[in-house]
Order: C-alpha cells, then sequence, then structure tokens
C-alpha cells in the first residue's frame, strides 16, 4: 500500500528514506530534514514493515507535513526500500538518507545550488562518524576541494577509486561511495532504469548502485562539506557480526570482476575488484577474532576460510607484496595456511 499526499508536481529534490526498526534514532533524522533551509522538496519515507511504531509515526509525519508522502511495504531490505521510494519520487534530484543517520540543515540548499551551477548529473559531500555516547569521528574518506569530473577517463578513474585503490597505496579505498552521500538527477536514474540490488544477495549495494549510475554521468562534482553524519550503530546492517560475511564478500568478488571486466575496465579492473575484497576480508576476519565467540569457534571458523582455494588464486596473479606491511604480512598468513599466527596477528 503507498500512502501519500501528493503536493507537488516537480520539487527540486526527493529525499528517500528507508525505515525499519529505528524508533529511537527517527525524530532526530527527520528533524534535519524537515527543517532543511531548502524546503521546496518531498520526503519518502519507505516503511520495510517496521515491527516498532515506526509505521504509525511514518503517517504522523505525513500528517503533519505536506511534503512527507509514507510507502507501506512488506520486508525486503534496505535496497528494495529505496527502490520502492524511487517508484514514487517526482523530484529533479534524488537524495538518500538512511533514518539513523541525520544530515546538517544546509546539505541541500548546498548541494543542490551546486548542481544548478555546475550542471552536475550528481554532487558527492563529505561525512563524520557519530555514536550514541556523541563521539564524533572523520569518515573514513573526506574530500579536501571541490572538484569537478567531466571527462570519461576522470569518471572512470573516480569508479575504481570507489573500488579501491592501487597495490601500493595506504588506504584500500581511494573515495568513500555510500549513495546517502550523494544528489543525483533523477532523470539519469530514470531513463537508464537503474535500481538497487538486494544487499541480502549482494552485500555492497550502495557500490553497485554508484558505478551504474557514473556509466551514464557526464558530470560529476565533489564538494569538501560534511554534511552527512553517519550513527555508528550496533545493531544496523553492516555493523551486524555474521559468521557467513566472508563467504558473502566472495561471492560479490566474483560478481564485482564480472561487471568490471564487462565495463572494460582491463586488468586495472581486477586488480582494484582484488584489493576491494583482500581488505574487507581482513576486516570481517579482525572483526569475526576480536569478538565473543568462543574461541574454538573462532579458531575452526578461521581454518575453514583458510582452506578455501581462493587465497592461493589471488597469491599466484595479484601483485600482494606490494600492499603497505601490515597488509601485504596479514594476507601472507592467511593463503599461507599459518591459522595460529593470523588468529594472534588479527587480535592485535
Amino acid at each position: 500500500m503507498t500512502k501519500y499526499i501528493k503536493n507537488m508536481n516537480n520539487p527540486k529534490i526527493s529525499i528517500i528514506v528507508p525505515v525499519y526498526n529505528v524508533e529511537k534514532y527517527l525524530p532526530q533524522c527527520m528533524d534535519s530534514l524537515l527543517n532543511q533551509t531548502l524546503e521546496d522538496m518531498e520526503i519518502i519515507l519507505v516503511d520495510d514493515e517496521s515491527p516498532d511504531n515506526c509505521p504509525a509515526m511514518c503517517d504522523e509525519y505525513a500528517r503533519q507535513d505536506h511534503r512527507v508522502k509514507v510507502v507501506h511495504k512488506k520486508n525486503g531490505g534496505l535496497g528494495f526500500a529505496r527502490n520502492s521510494g524511487l517508484e514514487v519520487a517526482v523530484g529533479e534530484y534524488i537524495a538518500f538518507v538512511d533514518s539513523d543517520d541525520y544530515i546538517e540543515l544546509n546539505t541541500y540548499q548546498k548541494s543542490y545550488s551546486v548542481a544548478i551551477d555546475t550542471n552536475a548529473d550528481v554532487i558527492y559531500f563529505s561525512y563524520q562518524r557519530f555514536n550514541d555516547k556523541g563521539d564524533i569521528g572523520e569518515g573514513e574518506i573526506t574530500i579536501k576541494k571541490e572538484t569537478n569530473y567531466q571527462s570519461k577517463e576522470n569518471i572512470r578513474g573516480l569508479m575504481l577509486d570507489m573500488v579501491s585503490s592501487r597495490p601500493k597505496a595506504k588506504f584500500d579505498r581511494g573515495f568513500q561511495c555510500s549513495s546517502c552521500f550523494g544528489l543525483y538527477r533523477h532523470d539519469v536514474i530514470k531513463r537508464h532504469g537503474l535500481r538497487f540490488k538486494s544487499e541480502r544477495e549482494l552485500i555492497y549495494e550502495d557500490m553497485l548502485f554508484n558505478l551504474d549510475y557514473l556509466l551514464h554521468a557526464t558530470s560529476i562534482v565533489l564538494i569538501p562539506d560534511v554534511f552527512y553524519n553517519y550513527r555508528v550503530n550496533p545493531s544496523s546492517l553492516c555493523q551486524t557480526l555474521r559468521a557467513d560475511r566472508v563467504e558473502k564478500e566472495m561471492y560479490f568478488y566474483h560478481y564485482l570482476k564480472e561487471w568490471l571486466a564487462t565495463n572494460e575496465f582491463g586488468h586495472e579492473g581486477y586488480l582494484r575488484a582484488t584489493r576491494n575484497f583482500i581488505g574487507v576480508c581482513r576486516a570481517s576476519i579482525r572483526k569475526y577474532i576480536q569478538s565473543q565467540v568462543p574461541k574454538h569457534e573462532k579458531k575452526k571458523w578461521l581454518k575453514i576460510i583458510q582452506d578455501n582455494e581462493i587465497w592461493n588464486e589471488i597469491a599466484t596473479s595479484y601483485p600482494y607484496r606490494k600492499l603497505p606491511l601490515k597488509y601485504a604480512l596479514h594476507f601472507y598468513l592467511l593463503h599461507k595456511g599459518f591459522s595460529r599466527l593470523l588468529y594472534y596477528y588479527s587480535k592485535l
């Protein structure tokens, strides 16, 4: 069922907000959206069959403010919730906000103004992390200065940086690519039928949406403003500990390699996809080993991971020795099967 009040034909921005089990956080998110200095917008709340009081809260927001639309749908996950929002969006540009986060009050006035001034297909801005204790830290990647990408070569270079870095680079990724850190021209999405994959099938659906979008973009602008406030929420999908995480990352790795090859990124595409895979698996292994899971279960799990032939395949085709020393050592222990050493190295 879709429930909304149609209030305008062509708002400047449609903001799509998937809502699931965030009763505690939704008011802060909505305060930051309803009080934006840019008023010409619509806010699409997609209730993904939330089990708490969120469905009623969404309906109340729609009753109080004519700019709010509410979509109630069967639970399907974050990616499909965003797709449901895209089905009813009518704005000139599209934005995505997760309902446990919030944004600065001038976010869309500034980003929309830059988009119009530069005729950009997408604007990317910076973000910062915070938690319920009030601790704040910089995002993984920050934008240093306003930059405009217009040539096909430069745009494809940015796409590769979204996937990962070159082997020798200090950081695993050159550019953070969450869809929440961008403002997208709606016409590009409509003309090419762009949609999110399900994160239940492909865990990095944000990356894939951005890569699909940038294939068709002709002007991209990065601005250094820190607009998005990302909550480090222990109960969120990306923070949840899962024993099958590495298995899902393997599946995504094969998908990403094929996508990059199909779109003619060549050997460089393979190098970037492989570094991405090495990096996310290292993080998942460290997270699992440092968890409260019993020690014998951790060691059993690690042995199963190390026995996969994929590590030897990568060792023969990827120059892992060029990685920063601590990363190269981790991969060496992984593919050589030194599980005891890898266990204690991952606990550091």
